[in-house]
């Protein structure tokens, strides 16, 4: 299909989505119940289909199901906007998310393309090479259907490219119409995903080694365009679920992904997080739970205090938000593969004007100090800090010093007891000291140049959490790379 025809065809899709955009009804329980518009790759028309009717009956909200080529839905989301995008290859949510069409992903499922042929196969084809025999008549699909373009991508790398374009005789712009070629005997073969051609009875699958290696993956999109996110969400869950619409998928022959959520109308998850995070998450925690429709218990504790909770209380968080490594790699057998998100420095804050005129860690054990510090057993700082102080040989003086007035488990009641003015100098992260602007009204920030005084803080989702995708969701959300300036305002340094 040439170049005009495509733009006549995504002309012609948006025009009748145009059409469905205005004269759709809303559903029988009241105004407020508008259509979902999925834009659905050809290929998955099958279990789509039956996951779209199983919801409206649990659910009574309207799916609409658009399906076409996945290059032809594109184009037809970027004129006439939708809820949801599910093309047959991952690189159509790449490409979309990069226009800013497409904010989450959710993993559905992957597909094997291979060589159709008819029922009994009367040409005796086994292999891609069989296909460029002379005389051969083949139906190819177009580059800009996902299946059209995996299958031209994978011939050209082959090197098979040229031997086969003498033999195809026709082009379509969806999968679906390439197997009716084979089904109806226009054709003697194509190149197409497994799923799609067994629901063909006329037609045979064979598998094709050069296709076996380069399996693409499907993944379902949130567009930015949808005027109800949460409800696309609630969809877009039930559609990715283990127990709802990937057990559709998977009785219909598709191959589902070994990590899955289960299914609950509002899911609930609880997230453990080291305290000096708080200010850079809380509010982005509050709009997640909005838009997903979840909801989320955080515990903010240090992370000594953390781990004693999930190694001797049995605690068992969805997710962990450490404030540093070290912390993280107490538990990680729970855990699966960590994201560095930022690294925060401990910094040595003083009163306005430094009456004490402290420069150093050195100068923490001169006489009559009150110094505040966090406890080692109970918290990251406190834990870096002892570190610090006993490489420079400060350990043991600082003890025997007397000037520890204050242990605390969490940076935050250090902050507190130096507003106070009952403290004449605190160990705290930079972002503790950075969190109200109040703080630096009376106190002042003394760098320390030592480089134990780095804290990192890594995002990992827990192995045994019934909603992992949803936690690796919250996760993306909040270390978004509109995330970080709220993290630089308080001092943080980003990583991601």
């Amino acid at each position: 299909m040439n170049r005009t025809s495509l733009i006549i065809l995504s002309l012609l899709a948006v025009l009748g989505a145009s059409v469905w955009q205005v004269t759709r009804k809303p559903a029988a329980q009241g105004p407020s119940v508008v259509p979902l518009l999925v834009h659905c790759a050809a290929g998955l028309r099958e279990p789509m289909t039956e996951i779209a009717r199983q919801y409206e009956r649990e659910f009574g909200i309207p799916i609409h199901l658009q399906f076409g080529g996945s290059g032809a839905l594109e184009t037809q989301l970027e004129l006439a906007g939708g809820d949801l995008f599910l093309p047959a290859d991952e690189s159509y949510i790449l490409s979309t998310r990069a226009k800013g069409l497409v904010r989450e992903t959710l993993p559905v499922t992957t597909l094997t393309a291979g060589i159709v042929v008819p029922k009994g196969n009367p040409k005796n084809l086994r292999s891609l090479d069989d296909l460029a025999r002379p005389g051969l008549r083949l139906s190819l699909a177009d580059r800009s259907a996902a299946i059209g373009r995996h299958t031209w991508a994978v011939l050209e790398q082959s090197a098979r490219l040229p031997d086969f374009q003498a033999n195809v005789i026709v082009t379509k712009p969806t999968v679906n119409n390439i197997v009716e070629d084979v089904a109806t005997g226009a054709v003697d073969a194509t190149l197409a995903w497994h799923t799609v051609a067994r629901t063909f009875p006329d037609v045979e699958w064979l598998p094709a080694s050069e296709f076996a290696s380069h399996p693409t993956t499907v993944c379902l999109g949130i567009l930015t365009s949808s005027s109800a996110p949460a409800r696309a969400l609630h969809f877009a869950r039930y559609l990715t679920a283990a127990d709802r619409g990937l057990k559709v998928f998977g009785a219909a022959g598709f191959t589902i992904p070994e990590i899955a959520d289960e299914w609950v109308d509002t899911p609930e998850l609880t997230l453990f997080s080291g305290s000096m995070l708080r200010p850079a998450i809380q509010q982005r925690i509050r709009e997640f739970e909005q838009r997903e429709g979840c909801r989320i218990t955080t515990v903010f504790e240090g992370c000594g205090t953390l781990v004693a909770m999930m190694k001797d209380g049995g605690a068992k968080p969805a997710a962990y938000f450490s404030c540093d490594t070290k912390f993280l790699d107490m538990v990680s057998e729970r855990f699966g593969p960590s994201t560095v998100v930022s690294s925060n420095r401990i910094i040595l804050l003083v009163p306005k004007g430094n009456p004490k005129q402290l420069k150093s860690l050195g100068d923490l054990t001169g006489p009559g100090l009150k110094l505040g510090l966090c406890d080692p057993e109970k918290s990251a700082l406190g834990y870096l800090t002892r570190l610090m102080l006993e490489r420079s040989q400060l350990g043991v003086p600082l003890d025997q010093s007397g000037n520890i007035a204050l242990l605390s488990g969490k940076g935050d009641d250090l902050v507190n007891a130096m507003q106070a003015r009952s403290l004449d100098a605190a160990l705290v992260y930079r972002s503790n000291a950075l969190a109200s602007p109040p703080i630096l009204e009376s106190c002042e920030i003394i760098a320390l140049d030592d480089p134990l005084a780095t804290a990192t803080q890594p995002f990992a989702v827990a192995l045994d959490t019934r909603f992992p995708c949803l936690a690796a969701r919250l996760g993306s959300y909040l270390y978004d790379p509109s995330a970080r300036a709220r993290f630089e305002e308080l001092g943080f340094s980003w990583m991601k």
